[in-house]
């Protein structure tokens, strides 16, 4: 069975690090009901970007699956994750989403 992959890098505003984790904290528990696993959660250090150097960096990047893209589309409409939907409008940038297909979900 293929899963459905989202990778996300996250950019957040300016001294918004601490509404964002708060974000997180109060949604991401919300995947396992949504056939959702978070698979990788990466915060990179500048000295991991190679390219390009000095220019502005994501705070995490996020590999999440899925079992479908409707289950995708029923975590993004959760009610409980969108009246938190204020912190994250508060703290992130902007987020590049990158959606793909894979077969590997090995749950550890």
């Amino acid at each position: 069975m293929k899963n459905y992959i989202i990778t996300q890098f996250i950019f957040l505003n300016e001294g918004k690090e601490e509404d964002f984790l708060q974000y997180e904290e109060a949604v991401l528990p919300l995947l396992k009901n949504h056939n959702g696993l978070l698979r990788w959660r990466i915060r990179p250090d500048k000295e991991n970007i190679i390219h390009p150097a000095g220019d502005e960096q994501p705070f995490e990047i996020h590999i999440v699956y899925f079992d479908s893209k409707d289950d995708f589309l029923a975590y993004k409409n959760d009610p409980e994750r969108l009246k938190h939907t204020g912190l994250a409008e508060s703290a992130v940038k902007k987020i590049i989403l990158i959606e793909s297909e894979g077969t590997n979900r090995n749950e550890k």
